[in-house]
């Protein structure tokens, strides 16, 4: 497969509110039956404080699959994953932050593209 004749192009930016005390989490919905989805740039910030943690993965379903890690990361730093990521059917992808304070405004903006199996 050539990566130049994929089929759709893909973008998305979700937004968030910290918690102070909890983890929270940003999430993709679940990639479609008979489709693949290859995200070569993610970013995740919180505009509004520093926190101390952000993780970013893939569940399958039953497991979460931890992929990044970036600690200690100050008020409006873009964290961004390292390489590409491959989710397949029923896969979805997610940025978990640690130590936001309640009313911070989180982004997570995925850039990539689609194909049909």
């Amino acid at each position: 497969m050539n990566i130049n004749e994929f089929v759709r192009l893909y973008r998305r930016t979700l937004t968030g509110v910290g918690v102070t005390g909890s983890v929270v989490r940003l999430r993709l919905k679940p990639i479609r039956s008979k489709r693949f989805r290859v995200l070569t740039h993610v970013s995740v910030e919180n505009l509004t404080t520093a926190y101390t943690k952000v993780r970013l993965g893939i569940n399958s379903g039953l497991t979460d699959h931890y992929l990044d890690e970036l600690i200690t990361v100050a008020a409006d730093e873009l964290a961004i994953s390292r390489s590409d990521i491959l989710l397949g059917e029923g896969d979805y992808f997610f940025a978990e932050l640690t130590g936001t304070v309640t009313g911070d405004i989180l982004v997570m903006t995925c850039v990539g593209w689609e194909n049909d199996i």
